[in-house]
């Protein structure tokens, strides 16, 4: 599965796939439809025990901002720097 942004309006399991592949999974919008939608991500993560999710926010270059649901058993809080370059590389 290659990564790219998610838009709210797909299928929450394109997400969930992202999440499960990726260890993460970008969402575009505003925070009122990105939230939401992270929040669905989360709760379609719930079957998996391996799996932490958690919702957060990257500013990026081209888009402005992207919200983020990063499976926290892959990136820990010092691999951020990991983390923040991949949304980087996302973003173009």
């Amino acid at each position: 599965m290659q990564m790219r942004v998610i838009m709210p309006h797909e299928n929450v399991y394109n997400a969930v796939d992202a999440v499960i592949a990726h260890g993460f999974a970008a969402v575009e919008g505003t925070k009122s439809q990105a939230v939401p939608f992270c929040e669905q991500i989360i709760e379609a993560l719930n079957p998996y025990e391996d799996v932490a999710p958690i919702t957060s926010y990257q500013n990026v270059r081209n888009r402005g901002y992207l919200y983020l649901v990063v499976d926290t058993e892959r990136f820990h809080l010092d691999d951020r720097g990991v983390l923040k370059r991949l949304v980087d590389q996302l973003d173009r």
